[in-house]
């Protein structure tokens, strides 16, 4: 017997072998497969009536190999879910994603759990990630052409539309939504299940929400319409529950009270709200943020703060974590309403709560990090095991082959023959767990330098926070003791005062929240139409540098070649007025000057800042903006304001430089393209 005939005789035993071994592997599947029902039953039956025993199902059925991991990881992630745990199911639900299993296996639970996720990163502020999530989970969506893949399609692009709003996007985001709310009103109209109808008026409502809570209200009033016709039809459903109808109802009119009373209406605006307030739904949870959401921006600031505490009651009961956006979004107006609506003992014990939440921040962050990372460290274990398996399987294929040709054959040589490729096979697979192993060390060094950044930088806002909270505290303690008796001069000064460093601390929170934005890279929408000196007007103005007492200020512009540009006028006055506060910092006697020119060559406008004060090192024209860089430590500042000011000037299509040739303090030179 040739060798060629042993290599024939060889494959004939190994696809024996791989037959036999895929006969079993079917055979446990299709068992598997005819119990899946059953098991889904009983684990949803038991979270709708007792969530902690179905967590005890669900560890059960996976300790005994009866459901995979990654459908446990799904499940637990429902369950607290629904007990309002969101940060213990966004962990569960990422779990559950770690790899393609729950796509290949269950394509709906995986769009679902990713529809749960955008939810669940947009409430606690992560927009990029869930917008990350949302368009991964839709470009696999794209590749379904069935019923189910477009509606889950149409749903997976509101959810990025949702975010694109909270980004700044808005084309984008009105993009998204009218073609998601055109495909679900089709599937409605085409089989009115109450299914397919309620999905059509909750993204509807979910669009309007959008619009509102980024202060879009023209374009939330152009939807309200849109947002009746899906309500109504699905109100028209005998399968709809009374409950539903009206929490809807009532949610429509809050938001509609909130256009109308933006948008001028005030009639129809209190019409609304008292609709609102004739509902069983106002005194619901869910019901109580609303009317808090309308009071605030009516400025109805006693009523707002009679309401605060249940609100606050509300918010703590949903266990959202500690974060900057938490204290953005609740805490500032908590204190807000308690310091406009007179109630000073409310408002000082509030400063001290938002001094506490800064310190519980650093804890939260590295709980929420840790997880992350031990997600990270299970993906890679995964796969080592996988990795392993498959080794062994292989491994035990070879065995049989070798025993089978024991049988037939007995050269040494061809056992040899096998060794040797083996043992190569064994090297390839060493050199392939090293290089692993090496990436684990990069990635632990990685995540240990990002937790330390994040350490400094909660230690360094807490410090700049606390100096106006402590300023609050101590006014408020003077006003609201008995029997002291202040002129009218001094209560002005105090109040003054106060209001002062609530401003400040609102700036520094709009601070981080912009140091946050400027990662997307994002273009910001340039559509309104202003001259050149509008801008620095209007950054003068809102820095308050022309109020400035230790020095001078002089802003030079040619009226008469003042320039109009299109751009987006918020950021561009944002960026200038930036660059004036560190001027205004930095310059302790002398003066400061804003020139305003024109590049005729590039088609830019020139904005030149120029201030006798410390200066800066040429050496250090690019380092100052990086993040929390502070050339000397004796001023106060959070280090991060000529960074927003660049990554805004750079989305706007400009840039900030600093003229390194300038030696008497510090000159920056801000552009912006015009083309008009």
């Amino acid at each position: 017997m040739n060798l060629r005939k042993l290599y024939y005789l060889l494959i004939g035993c190994a696809l024996f072998l791989t037959i036999g071994l895929t006969a079993c592997i079917n055979r446990s599947s299709q068992v598997s497969n005819n119990n899946t029902k059953e098991k889904d039953s009983i684990v949803y039956q038991a979270i709708n009536t007792d969530p902690n025993r179905a967590l005890l199902i669900v560890d059960s059925l996976e300790d005994h190999k009866l459901i995979p991991e990654h459908k446990a990881n799904y499940y637990r992630g429902q369950i607290h879910f629904k007990l309002g745990q969101e940060l213990t199911a966004e962990l569960y639900y990422k779990r559950s994603l770690t790899d393609d299993a729950l796509y290949q296996e269950f394509p709906a639970l995986y769009y679902f759990v990713c529809d749960q996720l955008t939810t669940i990163l947009t409430n606690k502020g992560d927009q990029d990630g869930a917008i990350s999530i949302a368009t991964e989970a839709y470009a696999k969506v794209l590749e379904d052409s069935t019923y189910e893949g477009r509606h889950w399609g149409a749903i997976l692009l509101h959810d990025i539309g949702y975010s694109q709003m909270q980004l700044g996007r808005h084309e984008e985001a009105k993009k998204s939504f009218t073609e998601a709310w055109n495909v679900l009103k089709k599937q409605a109209n085409d089989n009115p299940s109450f299914d397919n109808l309620f999905t059509w008026a909750r993204i509807t409502y979910n669009i309007i929400d959008a619009y509102t809570s980024t202060e879009q209200f023209k374009q939330a009033d152009a939807w309200i319409p849109l947002g009746e016709e899906a309500i109504d039809s699905m109100i028209a459903s005998k399968e709809c529950p009374a409950r539903t109808a009206e929490e809807y109802i009532a949610g429509l009119n809050t938001h509609k009270a909130l256009v109308y009373i933006k948008t001028g209406r005030r009639a129809e605006a209190e019409n609304a709200y008292q609709k609102f307030l004739k509902t069983n739904y106002s005194k619901t949870s869910s019901g109580l943020i609303e009317h808090s959401e309308y009071l605030e921006l009516a400025e109805r600031w006693e009523e707002f703060a009679n309401l605060t505490p249940k609100v606050d009651s509300v918010i703590q009961s949903w266990e959202i974590p500690l974060s900057l956006y938490y204290m953005k979004s609740y805490l500032v107006p908590y204190l807000k309403g308690y310091l406009k609506s007179g109630r000073k003992e409310q408002a000082l014990q509030m400063a001290e709560r938002i001094v506490n939440t800064i310190d519980s921040v650093d804890s939260y962050e590295r709980l929420h990090n840790a997880a992350e990372l031990a997600i990270i460290y299970e993906t890679q274990e995964k796969e080592k095991k996988i990795a392993e398996q498959q080794s062994m399987l292989e491994d035990q294929r070879a065995i049989a082959i070798f025993v089978a040709l024991l049988l037939l054959i007995l050269f040494l040589s061809v056992i040899s023959l096998l060794r040797l490729r083996s043992s190569k096979r064994l090297k390839e697979k060493n050199l392939e767990l090293k290089q692993k192993n090496d990436m684990l060390v990069l990635a632990n060094k990685r995540a240990e330098e990002s937790s330390r950044m994040k350490t400094d930088f909660i230690q360094q806002i807490s410090h700049e926070i606390r100096t106006p909270l402590n300023i609050l505290s101590g006014f408020t303690q003077v006003i609201t003791t008995p029997n002291v008796e202040l002129s009218e001069t001094e209560r002005h000064d105090i109040n003054q005062r106060i209001t002062e460093n609530t401003e400040r601390i609102t700036e520094l929170v709009n601070k981080m929240l912009e140091l946050s934005d400027m990662h997307s890279q994002s273009v910001i929408e340039r559509t309104d139409e202003v001259t050149a000196v509008q801008i620095a007007a209007l950054a003068s103005q809102e820095s308050g540098i022309q109020q400035a007492k230790h020095f001078s200020f002089n802003l030079h512009f040619d009226e008469a070649n003042d320039k109009p540009i299109k751009t987006n006028l918020h950021s561009a006055s944002r960026v200038l007025t930036l660059l004036l506060d560190n001027a205004k910092k930095f310059t302790k006697k002398g003066r400061v000057d804003l020139d305003v020119s024109y590049n005729e060559v590039n088609s830019t406008i020139v904005y030149t800042i120029t201030d006798t004060g410390i200066g800066i090192p040429p050496y250090e024209s690019e380092r100052i903006f990086q993040e929390f860089t502070q050339l000397d430590q004796y001023y106060d500042g959070t280090g991060i304001g000529l960074t927003v000011a660049r990554s805004i000037a750079r989305r706007l299509g400009g840039d900030i430089i600093l003229d390194t040739s300038y030696n008497n303090g510090a000159r920056f030179i801000y552009t912006l393209p015009y083309n008009i």
